[in-house]
């Protein structure tokens, strides 16, 4: 039977979706890794990755002023950084880096993340990726310069968007992306260190509240966030997290709150804090990994996360329910696409803190119906988001799309 196409994947280490990326490393910081599983598993599978630098894009300096440099500093910046980036994450034995897109021989298929690859420098990295016969485009962070990402995603011929859950429903995506463009749905990969570890009768009734709020008129530069902006009326993409966070006082009878502020998360050392400053680099988010968040899901009965008003999800909703926690989600579509069933696999809000707490109240009326739900999500999470389970489901599609049958 054949296989499937090889993925190249363009530019992964210009942010943390995949690998840590150096600017991280100097500053002390940890990447997220949310789509490690994109390197992790076709090597599992005996394959090595490719990695395409197309040299539009450096971790360590703002793609404004990197765009102004002249050619030869631009190559010998990335020549350090590669060799850094592939040596902190250890990738040398699993990943093929390209500079130039004629040593890739399989070109069926690129895969690129908006965040970074739809923007700035797009019209150079554009000839490149026409040069795939299908390219991959994942969506998240899209609430950044959207308008800007939807014409480039345009102009591409063969493009399918990557999704956290599917986003048609959506008001703000159909708004700027209003013509059907094709569309994986994938969940997120959850690590195999969020579990359940302590029984859900021993567990506090109160709800586990986590995840980050950004207040976007405090963003640099804030012309980035104005569709956002414009579109929604607010300054958060995650209204419910900072609902949550402000009333977290006179809410701690049923609420155990350790949501923070964006900006304020502190973790980083003086060094640090000098050089993101001066090269514009834009690493937060420390505090997800200051305290012990799978002890903390696991020692309550609830979690809510929050997720983004742009459509998705958040990975910390995925991460709360593999520990064994009743999942609050709200209802609007956030989830549609991912067989997760509303009152099934989590209970949903209308995004007050009053529905939220009606649900969790009249969940704990129910002990029986409370603890199935748990193991429902508990259930999902093992047979729909380990990495393994998101990447064959990655190569299914992709078998799809491209017409190749998946090994």
């Amino acid at each position: 039977m054949a296989k499937t196409a090889n993925l190249t994947l363009l530019n992964i280490h210009a942010d943390d979706f995949v690998a840590t990326p150096v600017s991280f490393w100097l500053v002390g910081r940890r990447g997220l890794q949310k789509y490690k599983y994109l390197i992790d598993e076709p090597v599992k599978r005996g394959k090595r990755v490719n990695v395409l630098v197309d040299g539009t894009l450096s971790s360590l300096i703002d793609q404004c002023i990197f765009a102004r440099l002249p050619a030869w500093l631009k190559a010998i910046i990335l020549r350090i950084e590669i060799y850094l980036w592939v040596r902190n994450n250890d990738l040398n034995a699993k990943i093929d880096i390209h500079w130039s897109i004629d040593t890739i021989k399989d070109r069926a298929v690129v895969y690129a993340f908006s965040y970074k690859g739809c923007v700035g420098e797009f019209a150079k990295r554009r000839t490149i990726i026409a040069s795939f016969d299908h390219v991959l485009i994942n969506l998240s962070h899209y609430f950044i310069r959207t308008r800007e990402k939807a014409n480039n995603i345009a102009k591409l011929r063969n493009v399918c968007l990557v999704v956290d859950s599917d986003l048609t429903r959506n008001a703000y995506f159909q708004n700027y992306f209003p013509n059907p463009i094709p569309m994986i749905v994938l969940p997120f990969a959850v690590s195999d260190r969020f579990a359940p570890k302590r029984p859900f009768a021993q567990r506090d009734g109160k709800c586990a509240a986590t995840g980050s709020f950004h207040s976007l008129m405090k963003e640099e530069p804030v012309d980035y966030y104005r569709d956002f902006i414009a579109f929604f009326g607010t300054d958060t993409y995650h209204p419910v997290r900072k609902l949550l966070y402000q009333r977290q006082t006179e809410l701690a009878d049923w609420l155990a709150c350790r949501i923070s502020p964006y900006r304020e998360m502190g973790g980083e050392n003086r060094l640090g804090a000098r050089l993101r400053r001066l090269l514009r680099i834009d690493v937060v988010q420390a505090e997800y990994f200051l305290f012990d968040i799978v002890d903390f899901y696991n020692q309550h009965r609830f979690a809510i996360v929050g997720e983004e008003l742009s459509g998705a999800p958040a990975v910390g909703f995925f991460e709360a329910m593999a520990c064994g926690c009743v999942m609050l989600g709200a209802s609007g579509g956030f989830y549609d696409g991912l067989g997760l069933e509303p009152n099934v696999h989590y209970l949903t809000h209308d995004g007050t803190v009053e529905s939220i707490r009606a649900a969790i109240t009249r969940a704990s009326s129910d002990p029986q119906r409370m603890q199935a739900m748990a193991q429902a999500g508990v259930g999902y999470i093992e047979t729909k988001c380990t990495p393994q389970a998101v990447w064959d489901n990655l190569e299914r599609n992709l078998a799809q799309l491209i017409g190749r049958p998946a090994p």
